[in-house]
């Protein structure tokens, strides 16, 4: 009985303290791609709760580590679209197009819906955690980053278990209360959020911790490329082989961000920004302007 107080504790935390917001239209999409689309359909059902309409637009590929890169435009100039499923009494519908992630967030935010555009993108629900370092290259996080460049308010979520039923009703469920509760009416358009859900028996979830991201590795010298093959690879036409190798833990877990806090059990939020002007580091260079060469025509 006491695991399941502390579960409805969880769903409704933010629930209780701001009252229910409804959103027009969500959209939902992941970097897994179309065959992740018992976990799309689970989160879609669930939040379709608190939307008047729920589009899954995702990649036919799974095209994890892609972050916020696009096809569109050096590799491709069109977008073949396919309509895979539709739920017409929950409005649920389910598009894929041979694309990176960050070319479906485009695709929906960027027209394909007339003027019923989505008010909330939803990446996820990826099985990685994405904690740490490791939201640099995440093509989870990296479709929010493209919402939030385009203005809209986006959410990432990561660390579900598919080996555990409950993840596709506990989960979803909590996204639900999250998303409805008014906690993200503070998003401004440069801004996103990112959620990280440890991979733990639900019942040991320790609570909810909002907390900063370790933004990079504290040792990066731990990870050095090996040559496997090969003889001098700095003479002309030489080839090498070369395999990247880990030494050791990158991180320090002394200092306590994100992925210590996922560790320890606890389900994380993270808000982070796509505005990477660095106003201290400009202020102190305009001291030096003087030091700056003369360009001479």
């Amino acid at each position: 009985m006491k695991k399941y107080i502390m579960l409805l504790i969880l769903f409704l935390c933010f629930h209780l303290t701001y009252g229910q917001t409804r959103f027009n239209h969500i959209l939902i999409t992941n970097d897994d791609g179309i065959e992740d689309a018992n976990r799309l359909l689970a989160l879609a059902r669930s939040v379709s709760n608190v939307a008047d309409r729920v589009s899954i637009i995702v990649s036919v590929f799974d095209m994890s580590g892609t972050s916020n890169h696009s096809t569109y435009g050096k590799y491709q100039s069109t977008l073949e679209v396919t309509c895979e499923y539709y739920d017409k009494e929950n409005n649920i519908a389910i598009y894929t197009l041979p694309a990176n992630p960050a070319d479906c967030v485009m695709l929906g935010l960027g027209g394909f819906f007339g003027d019923d555009g989505p008010d909330l993108l939803l990446s996820g629900i990826n099985s990685g955690a994405n904690d740490g370092p490791y939201w640099f290259s995440s093509g989870t996080i990296g479709t929010v980053r493209t919402s939030a460049f385009i203005g809209v308010k986006a959410i990432a979520f990561s660390g579900f278990d598919d080996d555990n039923e409950k993840s596709f009703i506990i989960i979803p469920k909590w996204i639900e209360e999250f998303i409805s509760s008014g906690f993200i009416a503070e998003l401004d358009n440069n801004s996103y959020l990112t959620v990280g859900f440890p991979r733990i028996p639900f019942e040991k979830i320790k609570g909810v911790k909002l907390v900063e991201r370790r933004i990079t590795f504290d040792k990066p010298e731990v990870f050095r490329f090996k040559k496997i093959y090969g003889e001098e690879a700095h003479i002309t036409d030489h080839k090498t082989i070369w395999v990247l190798e880990v030494t050791g833990n990158p991180n320090n877990q002394e200092i306590k961000y994100d992925d210590y806090y996922l560790q320890q059990g606890f389900i994380i939020i993270t808000p982070m920004t796509i505005d990477e002007n660095h106003s201290a580091l400009i202020n102190k260079l305009r001291e030096k302007t003087d030091l700056i060469p003369k360009f001479y025509k």
